[in-house]
Formats: structure tokens, C-alpha cells, sequence
């Protein structure tokens, strides 16, 4: 059964792009790590639906204790990834990942666990200040930009570059909406997430086409545009 949620989350590309299948399939034979690419085949038989207002008590208890699952998985993985992150900076563990990258998962990770808190404390979303809604995803943005130049051969001179450029402009919108005194950016910051957006799907269709030097996996180049398509959605709704 097809299952009803926001035409807007289903218009981003938020949930599955283009590349998204190809890049689970690819990664899966790259690593040798099993994917279940059913996730992605039920989110693209996702159908938008209008709000039930009148919810079962039935229904109610499984979403509360689906949530409760959810904490409870969220509340291990973020202490798992904070004990890496603490063996990496403390000589203890070697990874191939950046420690900002470990910090850059928690952050989500912590993030999320927060939506979660506050749909079982209050039902819903409230509106966020959209000042720290920027200022998160500028900085997920900009690390994004960094990570991208850092995973890219370096003979990738022209998109190491533009790379540099967007990490750049990001650091400035960052320092700008943390001295912002409540008001927003948003017309900057959707600007260069737009420009982002593109240059990610460019990467995207480079790196699954295999016409980009680099180490980067198909999946993780997908998932970082799929990251752009839904902050360019909270910056338009």
C-alpha cells in the first residue's frame, strides 16, 4: 500500500534521486557491505496524502513505540560514534575518515534524535528559528565542501577548486548568521545551495558515471546532494 506523506518531501529529491539505485548497487559491489535497496524502492512508491487529523489509539501506540525504538537505537549509535571519535583524537583508533567527519555524523545523529524527542513530547514540529536552521546546514553545507575537495584526486584540479570556493563562501554565511541577531540569510544561503545542488548532481553523475577521479562512493556522492535537495526545501517552504 502506497503511503501518503508531503508532496514537497516528494518534489525535493530529498528522499531518492536519479542516481540513488545505481549508487546503492555500485557501492554494495564496491565494499562488499549488503545494502537493502528495498528502503529506497518503497520510498519511490511514496504517494502525497492529506493529514489524518483523527489517529487510532492503535496507530498511536505503534508510532510511540516505533519513537521509542528510535531513542533508544539513536541514544547507542551516538555514543558509539562519540567513543570513536574520542579513540581517534586520543592516538587509540586509526580510520580513514576525518575526525570532522565523525563530528559532522553525531551532530546529525544528535539532530535527529531531537526530532524524535519533540514529536513524542509535543506531536509535532513546532516552527524552528530559521537562524538556526541556517546556521546548521550551512556548516553541514560547508563540511560537505570540504570533504568533497579532500576525498578528490588531486589531479581534479578545476573541481578541488570549486570545491575550495563553496567552503569558502559557506564559512562566510556561517560567521554572518551567527552575528545575525535573530535575522535570517535565507536568500544567500538558498543562492549558493542552489549553485551546491547543481555542482553536487554534477559530481553525482561524474562519480556513478565513472568520469571523476576520486575516493569517494557512489552512495556517499548521493547522499551528499540528497542532504542539499532537502535543506533547499527548508529554505523554501
Amino acid at each position: 500500500m502506497n503511503t501518503p506523506t508531503s508532496q514537497d518531501v516528494l518534489n525535493s529529491n530529498e528522499l531518492v534521486t536519479e542516481f540513488t539505485t545505481l549508487a546503492e548497487k555500485q557501492t554494495e559491489a564496491f565494499t562488499g557491505i549488503s545494502i537493502n535497496k528495498d528502503i529506497t524502492a518503497k520510498e519511490l512508491k511514496l504517494r502525497a496524502g492529506c493529514c489524518v487529523n483523527n489517529i487510532g489509539s492503535e496507530i498511536h501506540r505503534r508510532v510511540k513505540h516505533l519513537n521509542r525504538i528510535a531513542l533508544e537505537l539513536l541514544n547507542g549509535l551516538i555514543c558509539f560514534k562519540e567513543l570513536i571519535l574520542e579513540n581517534v583524537l586520543n592516538c587509540k583508533m586509526f580510520t580513514g575518515n576525518y575526525p570532522l567527519l565523525i563530528e559532522h555524523i553525531i551532530r546529525e545523529a544528535k539532530l535527529y534524535r531531537g526530532y524524535v524527542e519533540v514529536l513524542e513530547r509535543d506531536g509535532c514540529l513546532s516552527e524552528a528559528c530559521m537562524r538556526d536552521t541556517e546556521c546548521f546546514w550551512n556548516q553541514i553545507m560547508m563540511e560537505h565542501a570540504l570533504f568533497i575537495r579532500g576525498l578528490l584526486d588531486p589531479t581534479e584540479v578545476e573541481l578541488i577548486n570549486t570545491a575550495d570556493e563553496f567552503a569558502a563562501n559557506y564559512e562566510k554565511l556561517l560567521e554572518a548568521c551567527h552575528t545575525a541577531h535573530g535575522r535570517t540569510l535565507t536568500d544567500s544561503s538558498l543562492t549558493e545551495t542552489l549553485k551546491f545542488r547543481d555542482f553536487k548532481t554534477a559530481g553525482a553523475q561524474g562519480i556513478t558515471g565513472c568520469e571523476i577521479r576520486s575516493v569517494i562512493l557512489p552512495l556517499l556522492a548521493d547522499h551528499v546532494l540528497r542532504e542539499a535537495n532537502h535543506y533547499i526545501r527548508l529554505l523554501t517552504v
